[in-house]
């Protein structure tokens, strides 16, 4: 598949009220595109796409292969200019599933996560099965789809969250070779050695239009509850389809403080917690400190500097999930 820029395509948003109503969805000999990120975890990619066609056949689907270098977003736009696709797959981790669901935001292309990567939180948190083959299975058995919402930056589409402060720091100081040796924990013990020295900052927090400011060692612009590292969870009031954005303000100034924010997310604790507070926004939120700090979305490190504006996006994408999810009945 080449890559060319995409033409503009017009977008029109999927009214929630018939989303609502429209969950039971049936993807076999449907035409779809998966697309693979062959580093991502540990999987060997050659017997990942043998799983997948052993679970949907050779089938009526096309592979691309990421390589790092490509925008996947535009990979997918210029696949859905091409042909009729009702579904992309992503396999990878947090970071290949967001790229995609950058390309099919606000489109009526339903979007199936093969959880390949570290932490998987967003697979999680829609109760898609971790097992690779079992997820393979809801593009060839009836299943249902979860419109969820997303968070713009600029012309960019975000699920699960945007952090700023020592998690970007984490993940920019935390290498692929950690991540395939020690899984989730890499990142945890490079917070560790980060948080040595790391202080507040002073952050100006506009939320739909209320202008206040903070102190934190780490905000966060949640859309989802799971963190992805050890089953920790923001809140699990959070969720992907509450048509909001949630901020988590973390103020922290020793190893202490923060396993005590550890402790009260491992806990369900987190409203008790001293060292956290949390803000939600139904509009958008506006995002900036004096200092110059990294920032991630999703999981992947972002040239965004601040200030940053996010809006919210509600049931902007629609994900596939497994048909026995009593909990969406």
């Amino acid at each position: 598949m080449s890559i060319i820029t995409p033409q503009n395509k017009n977008r029109s948003p999927l009214r929630p009220e018939v989303e609502q109503s429209e969950k039971s969805i049936d993807l076999r000999d449907s035409k779809g595109l998966i697309v693979l990120n062959p580093v991502a975890g540990k999987g060997n990619p050659e017997e990942i796409l043998e799983t997948v066609r052993g679970v949907i056949g050779q089938g009526n689907f096309e592979v691309y292969r990421t390589t790092g270098k490509e925008s996947i977003r535009e990979v997918v736009q210029v696949a859905l200019q091409q042909d009729e696709l009702k579904w992309v797959a992503a396999i990878g981790g947090d970071g290949t599933v967001s790229q995609v669901a950058d390309g099919v935001a606000e489109t009526d292309t339903f979007l199936a996560i093969i959880p390949a990567g570290t932490g998987n939180a967003l697979a999680q948190e829609l109760g898609i099965p971790q097992d690779f083959e079992e997820a393979c299975r809801l593009l060839v058995e009836p299943a249902r789809y979860r419109p969820i919402d997303a968070v713009l930056v600029g012309k960019q589409y975000f699920l699960l969250q945007m952090g700023i402060g020592l998690e970007s720091a984490t993940m920019q100081e935390t290498s692929s070779a950690q991540k395939n040796k020690w899984g989730p924990l890499a990142y945890l013990w490079t917070a560790v050695k980060e948080a040595l020295g790391w202080q507040p900052y002073q952050f100006t927090l506009s939320i739909d239009g209320k202008k206040q400011k903070v102190k934190a060692s780490e905000l966060v612009v949640a859309n989802a509850s799971h963190i992805g590292i050890m089953g920790l969870k923001w809140q699990d009031e959070i969720a992907p389809d509450d048509g909001r954005i949630d901020i988590a303000v973390v103020r922290a100034r020793s190893l202490l403080d923060y396993a005590h924010v550890i402790i009260a997310l491992a806990q369900g604790e987190q409203d008790r917690s001293e060292h956290i507070r949390f803000f939600s926004a139904k509009k958008e939120i506006q995002l900036d400190a004096e200092e110059h700090l990294p920032i991630h979305g999703d999981g992947e490190m972002l040239d965004a500097k601040l200030p940053l504006e996010a809006k919210v996006v509600s049931h902007s994408i629609r994900i596939v999930v497994p048909a026995s999810d009593e909990q969406w009945n």
